[in-house]
């Protein structure tokens, strides 16, 4: 029971007791609005802030549309407006919210500046952005008082013949400044929802254009890859200054110059990116395109910092005039690579067509409501306005991105393909290579070879032979360098070794093997070449073409220089006899080990082949230390010794 007392007596208060009250007079939000008719008059008397001159005689304007749309079309300038508020009783802080007023103005409280939106005359400056704007009155009593509120507005010249002066929309707002604060807040929130299209698209934008930034550090030899970088980032700069004025403001001129230049940059980027990605031939249309760019962005910073600000019709117009040859030459081109069946060109025909249309109904659009020709179409299409408002050519803005973007899963996926069908063919030419060029030498009776090979690439340009005759004894030794490296390189020293061991069938004389691989390569390239025959008796001759000489125990061989294979048809090469006695060390090398080149670009060098060979050094050890300097070029070294008759 004692437990149960509690519980009833909770349950009796609930039944008894009644729900809170909420009472709709009292606690009311201390904000008015202030659209409604406001006094109004052009020109401009430093006493109309006066709060005791008398304005009945002034005409009333609607606060919710600008004076052009109640009978003062095209005027410019400076005008005044006036009204009365009274402040009630309560708040210490009362302030006013201003919806946007073209374009610049003053704000007056009883006579009392108390805020300023731009720069006015005589050193008047346009300003745009920043949206609607909270000026604090000062503080009063706490009974109720009237205030006289005076605006006084200048317009900008250049905007007067398509765009009214004054306030554009309503929404005025006076009260309490916290609450007035809260609704500035909301408004600008709203502005990015609404702006929130643009916004997403900048983002894209910008990271496409760093991310093709990276791909063109990693691949400098495409280029369109930077330019389409270049593109991307200067396109969306003029949705980053909307975007910053929703909480700054911006002078109409600076504006004008960053996001007007910054287009034009882009501009100038889509040609020349769409010459590198499809290749088209460099015609004078080209050249005329990229000069009337060029033209346009001069032309519009002449025309901005020149003070001239009436008749902007004339501006968009030229500027609009210029853009016709670029768009013209990458429709033409674009349709031309995608008739040929240029898979780039047909995933970007779609965008650029959608873009390319948009520029010319949009622009024609716009001058003509500019002249005046038709009030009606500024040149936005809107496609939807829920969840946020989409516009046709933000859709194209987002195309082309898109369309890149494929490109280059395509461009992926070729190269991957090519990638791995080259890896196979390398695989190949290294097998066909290493069975040519023998890992493992043949058994030479009194004489001890050791060789070391080492390609610079996957495949090699040297080649070296080694075949011991078996009807007389003798040793037949080739060493050679194709000229240049990789694949083809490679190739070549393959079709050598094979020229080589065709030849060695037949005969087994230097000079004469050298002239038939001579005849071989004409047409087909260059190689350095040694052929050596060593007799069982030491007796040894050597023919050269074009080739480093040998060291015979630590010394260079002087022998007569001479032209490479491939050269010249029907060149004689010259021939060198000498002997190799007992313990007699020959080293045969190519021009890999001499130009082995550290990082601060220091050759290795002969001289450190003459001295490295003084100290009695290896094949192996040799190749190792001119790799380990930093090579550069195919390393083939050989080494011949002639044993002694013990050691046989």
């Amino acid at each position: 029971m004692k437990k149960l007392a509690p519980l009833l007596l909770l349950l009796t208060l609930s039944i008894s007791a009644r729900a809170q009250s909420f009472d709709l007079t009292n606690g009311r939000v201390p904000v008015a609005s202030l659209d409604g008719l406001w006094r109004f008059h052009t020109g401009d008397n430093p006493a109309w802030a006066d709060p005791n001159f008398d304005d009945s005689q002034w005409p009333l304007l609607r606060s919710d549309e600008d004076w052009a749309q109640q009978g003062y079309e095209g005027y410019s300038g400076l005008a005044w407006y006036r009204f009365q508020v009274t402040a009630y009783s309560g708040p210490d802080y009362v302030s006013l919210l201003l919806p946007t007023i073209r374009t610049c103005y003053e704000v007056y409280a009883d006579g009392q500046l108390i805020g300023t939106y731009g720069k006015m005359p005589p050193s008047h400056v346009g300003y745009n952005g920043g949206g609607p704007q909270v000026y604090k009155l000062q503080p009063g009593s706490h009974s109720a008082r009237k205030i006289e509120i005076a605006l006084r507005v200048w317009h900008f010249p250049g905007w007067a013949g398509y765009v009214g002066g004054g306030i554009n929309s309503g929404g005025a707002l006076i009260g309490d400044a916290s609450e007035i604060e809260n609704r500035i807040s909301a408004i600008r929130a709203q502005r990015l929802w609404a702006d929130s299209a643009d916004e997403i698209l900048a983002l894209l934008e910008t990271l496409a254009g760093l991310g093709s930034l990276a791909l063109f550090l990693l691949r400098r030899k495409e280029q369109e890859y930077l330019w389409f970088g270049l593109v991307m980032l200067f396109n969306p700069v003029g949705n980053w200054i909307a975007l910053s004025m929703t909480t700054h403001t911006w002078s109409l001129q600076w504006r004008d110059v960053l996001a007007g230049a910054t287009h034009l940059f882009a501009w100038l980027a889509v040609p020349i990116f769409y010459l590198h990605i499809l290749r088209p031939k460099r015609t004078w249309l080209f050249y005329f395109a990229l000069a009337s760019i060029l033209s346009a962005l001069l032309f519009g910073l002449a025309y901005t910092f020149s003070g001239f600000t009436r008749n902007i019709w004339a501006l968009n117009l030229t500027l609009f005039l210029l853009g016709l040859p670029a768009t013209y030459w990458i429709v033409k081109v674009i349709l031309a690579k995608a008739k040929d069946g240029s898979p780039d060109a047909r995933l970007l025909l779609a965008p650029q067509l959608l873009y390319s249309t948009l520029f010319l109904v949009s622009n024609a659009a716009a001058v003509s409501y500019q002249i005046g020709w038709q009030h009606s179409f500024f040149g936005e299409i809107l496609l939807t306005d829920t969840p946020f408002p989409i516009r046709l050519d933000q859709v194209a803005d987002a195309l082309f991105p898109l369309a890149v973007f494929a490109i280059l899963v395509l461009r992926f996926t070729r190269t991957r393909s090519e990638e791995e069908r080259y890896a196979g063919e390398v695989q190949a030419a290294r097998n066909v290579q290493q069975y040519l060029i023998p890992e493992q030498l043949p058994n030479t009776p009194g004489l001890t070879i050791e060789s070391e090979y080492r390609p610079a690439k996957e495949v090699g340009g040297d080649f070296f032979q080694v075949l011991p005759s078996e009807t007389n004894g003798s040793v037949l030794i080739i060493v050679g360098d194709v000229a240049g490296h990789g694949m083809e390189a490679g190739m070549l020293a393959t079709l050598i070794v094979g020229a080589i061991r065709t030849a060695a069938a037949f005969t087994t004389d230097p000079a004469r093997i050298l002239s038939l691989l001579n005849d071989r390569m004409q047409g087909r390239g260059l190689a350095t070449c040694l052929a050596l025959r060593i007799e069982r008796d030491g007796s040894a001759a050597l023919a050269n073409a074009g080739h480093l000489p040998p060291y015979l125990n630590g010394r260079e061989l002087a022998i007569e220089g001479a032209l490479p294979l491939g050269a010249i048809p029907g060149t004689e090469f010259p021939v060198l006899n000498f002997k190799l006695t007992e313990t007699d060390t020959l080293m045969l090398m190519t021009d890999g080990v001499a130009e082995a080149q550290d990082a601060e670009g220091r050759l290795f060098g002969f001289d450190r082949i003459a001295e490295m060979l003084h100290k009695g050094i290896a094949a192996a050890a040799l190749a190792s230390a001119a790799q380990a300097f930093g090579q550069e070029d195919d390393i083939t070294v050989l080494t011949v010794a002639r044993m002694s008759a013990i050691a046989r």
